[in-house]
């Protein structure tokens, strides 16, 4: 026979029964732990546990009392409706629940665009100015300092936080040592474009149009014309991703914007819900119409301090004027948006592990299928776009599918932002349509680097980005050009290295960076990211064949893209700087 079946119970007396297939233990694994996620978000409903439930009280403990405790974690649970070990295992998945608080709470970004501007030199004058050492709290609790990963000032790196402010760049350090921290400024952001699309304000305008002159149908087939790519790393088709969940059958369906833009070296999303939420607010609002949604969350980094404010006020405009709210317009079409903040960890980033920290549970990542436009959200069919791709939306809407197109002169329709970190001559965020040569954009808007300094190499689109050495500048800003080069466009932040870089110490860094972040739900990422780390790390030199059977086990053998996406930057520093790596 091969199968046996089996039951089990919960707490909560919730039966549920799966067929186990001897011959294929690893889809046993993933049913089970379906079936387990499955029953604890039945918890979460019928007992009135919400998405914000669990980590609220833990938060509050934090605030109040520098720590989580046990008293903390059963009080959650009571809130919550989930067992005790579930909430332990939340309590000490977050980093912002982990880390010691003291009463003045002092940060330091250790992201890849500020590591690129200091080489952690920041971190080590700190420690020495506030006699402690990273990751600890005073004995009297009056002064903690911890890293978080990134607070989005690459283009004024290095950065610092404490309490709600961010201050960065030029006399931050001696600020935060003296205890007169400052807001850090942030640039203006500039289109190339003759018609800007994600720098224009939001207006309600292309909501307007749709809700007016197209029917759902129509508009879904207008954004699948427009072939508006997603801006936050796979660049899956939105309109099919949309079709999906609008075909899903299901009582009601979600919208959420995934706003956990955690690439070090990327703060696009951050500029968009801060100096233009109305636009992002907007593009949901289309999105619920084309599905059949009329909820919407948008999932918001913690380590943006700025950002739920800007969208708090932006929401309350939106439901004061009518362009949010039951029947827009008289159309009968109603749309909520809910603001909700994470709890800090990188590979919420990914949308199944986002769609689990939005119920209350641990980020981590869920086997697929089902993917979550049929099964996502309280398991209910959920469209999940990243900021940036539903900011596309507004226009497509008001312009049409073909004016999208014309913005072009690449093989992917669009314009795209792009962010520069703090190496440049002129650090900051230009909009500019997809095709864009690098050189144009580093050489060209960027100003090459700063100081006298000279490029080295390039990483784009976040942490799981490939390395472009310099003489590859020619390349064009576009997904498959980049992917011909070991590269990928991802968010479209862009870090440059200068002639200052040593290639070991950079894999160094994001090995570290990779190993730390792992959800730890599949072993050939939590294991291997530590081990690929441990060679590198080691005095002796690199043996190359052991970091590539590693590298190759993390690629075709990790759950989601952390673990697969991570050998791409290693990859390129063995092809372009082997010498540099130590290989033998």
């Amino acid at each position: 026979m091969g199968t046996e079946e089996i039951s089990s119970q919960t707490r909560a007396n919730h039966r549920y029964f799966i067929r186990i297939d001897k011959a294929e233990p690893r889809r046993f694994r993933a049913v089970v732990s379906l079936a387990m996620s499955h029953n604890l978000i039945e918890l979460l409903k019928r007992r009135g546990g919400g998405p914000a439930a669990t980590l609220d009280v833990l938060r509050r403990a934090l605030e109040e009392r520098g720590e989580v405790t046990d008293d903390d974690r059963r009080a959650a649970a009571a809130a919550s409706g989930l067992p005790e070990a579930t909430v332990y295992g939340i309590s000490t998945f977050y980093d912002d629940l982990l880390r010691p608080v003291g009463r003045r709470d002092v940060r330091v970004c250790t992201g890849t665009a500020c590591w690129a501007a200091a080489f952690d030199g920041q971190i080590r004058d700190l420690e020495q100015g506030l006699g402690l050492r990273l990751g600890t709290r005073s004995e009297d609790g009056e002064l903690s300092l911890t890293e978080t990963v990134c607070l989005g000032f690459c283009h004024s790196s290095p950065s610092f936080r404490e309490g709600d402010v961010v201050d960065a760049g030029p006399g931050a350090l001696e600020r935060i040592l003296s205890g007169e921290t400052a807001p850090a400024p942030e640039p203006e952001w500039e289109s190339t474009l003759p018609e800007p699309v994600l720098t224009r304000p939001g207006d309600y305008s292309g909501l307007r149009r749709a809700l007016a002159e197209l029917t759902p149908e129509q508009l879904l087939e207008e954004v699948k014309a427009a072939n508006l790519r997603g801006r936050g790393g796979a660049g899956f088709p939105a309109g099919l991703k949309w079709e999906f969940a609008r075909k899903a059958a299901g009582p009601s369906k979600v919208i959420v914007a995934n706003g956990d833009e955690g690439d070090p070296g990327s703060y696009i999303d951050k500029y968009l819900m801060e100096r233009n939420p109305a636009l992002l607010l907007e593009g949901m609002a289309l999105a619920g119409y084309a599905v059949g949604a009329e909820t919407g969350y948008v999932y918001v980094r913690s380590e943006y301090p700025r950002s739920k404010p800007a969208l708090d006020a932006a929401l309350a405009a939106a439901y004061e004027a009518g362009e949010l709210g039951d029947d827009i317009a008289g159309s009968g079409f109603s749309f909520h948006v809910h603001v909700v903040v994470g709890a800090g960890s990188y590979v919420v980033g990914e949308e199944t592990a986002l769609l689990n920290s939005l119920q209350g549970l641990r980020g981590t990542v869920n086997s697929r299928p089902p993917f979550p436009a049929e099964r996502g959200y309280h398991e209910l069919p959920t469209v999940v776009n990243n900021v940036e791709t539903l900011c596309n939306v507004p226009f497509i809407a008001l312009r049409g599918a073909e004016a999208f197109a014309a913005l072009s002169p690449g093989a992917t329709p669009g314009s795209k932002l792009v962010c520069l970190n703090e190496r440049f001559e002129r650090p900051g965020i230009w909009e500019v349509p997809l095709g864009t040569s690098l050189r144009e954009i580093c050489e060209g808007l960027g100003g090459g680097m700063r100081d006298g300094r000279s490029l080295k190499a390039l990483q784009i689109g976040g942490p799981l980005g490939g390395i472009l050495p310099a003489w590859e500048l020619d390349t064009p800003f576009d997904f498959e050009p980049l992917a011909e080069k070991g590269c990928m466009l991802g968010h479209g932040g862009i870090v440059a290295f200068d002639d200052r870089t040593n290639a070991r110490e950079l894999a160094r860094h994001l090995l570290r960076f990779g190993a730390h972040e792992s959800c730890g739900k599949c072993f050939p990422c939590r294991i291997g990211m530590t081990r690929a780390l441990e060679l590198v790390s080691a005095e002796e030199p690199v043996d190359r064949a052991k970091l590539e059977e590693l590298l190759e086990t993390l690629e075709v053998a990790s759950l989601c893209a952390h673990g697969s996406g991570m050998p791409a930057p290693i990859r390129s520093l063995i092809a372009h700087f082997p010498e540099e790596l130590g290989l033998r």
